[in-house]
């Protein structure tokens, strides 16, 4: 669930993905490199997602399967072992039934990009995504596969500047509240923002989120639903940028 509170943007502030407003501060190039990668995006979520080979740049950590009464939540820790951005990653993620089979999660066509896609990973940087679903998984251990992009947006070597941490006393039950700040002169659009709930070292809770436009130099806040425990944790915050250029 997102609730947006306030969003505030200096100038150069786009306002939907595919009906960009040019100012004069980003080239009419720049506008529809934009336009095209939220596009193939769009197309792309429209087919089924199965990672078949691994991509031998990007480490799977040990994933955490997160089961509840109304959903279950997968978490992936994910490290970037080459010199560039990666972007784009197509990401398998299930469960393997006692049974020895695996029950993938994010293989439909038609789910939401960014279900069955990683944003985005820095130049040998670490990150954690989220899957997250109303299914109720019973039994097994999480299997996780990342593979190469298809869509190519990104060959540099550093990610627009995003900040996320908690607002004092945002949290409240099951959700928490944060404040996000794009610190770059990039707009976002369905920005990636990730929850992770940790005790003793281990995921106990996790949620994920959404906000549909952040402009240049601009905050937001929002509400994360966790799935698990949210109470006497450690709160770990992730917004993966989708803009890079």
């Amino acid at each position: 669930m997102v609730r947006s509170v306030r969003r505030t943007s200096a100038a150069c502030v786009a306002t939907l993905p595919l009906a960009i407003v040019l100012t004069g501060c980003v080239s009419t190039q720049q506008i529809a490199a934009r336009a095209r990668l939220v596009s193939a995006r769009v197309l792309a979520s429209q087919g089924p997602t199965q990672v078949e080979r691994a991509n031998s740049d990007v480490a799977v950590g040990r994933a955490a399967l997160i089961r509840t009464r109304t959903g279950t939540a997968i978490v992936v820790p994910l490290r970037n072992h080459s010199s560039s951005v990666v972007t784009d990653l197509p990401i398998s993620v299930g469960v393997r039934t006692t049974s020895g089979d695996r029950l993938y999660l994010n293989r439909s066509a038609n789910l939401d990009y960014f279900e069955s896609h990683v944003a985005a990973i820095g130049p040998r940087a670490v990150t954690t995504w989220v899957f997250t679903t109303d299914r109720r998984v019973r039994g097994g251990r999480p299997f996780v596969r990342v593979g190469f992009p298809q869509l190519h947006p990104s060959t540099g070597t550093t990610l627009p500047r995003i900040d996320v941490s908690p607002r004092a006393g945002g949290s409240a039950g099951a959700s928490v509240e944060v404040s996000i700040a794009n610190r770059s002169e990039i707009p976002q659009y369905r920005l990636q923002v990730y929850a992770v709930a940790v005790r003793a070292g281990r995921a106990v809770g996790a949620g994920r989120a959404e906000i549909t436009h952040l402009g240049t130099n601009a905050t937001a806040t929002l509400s994360i639903t966790l799935l698990g425990v949210a109470q006497g944790v450690v709160l770990r915050l992730i917004a993966l940028p989708t803009i890079f250029s």
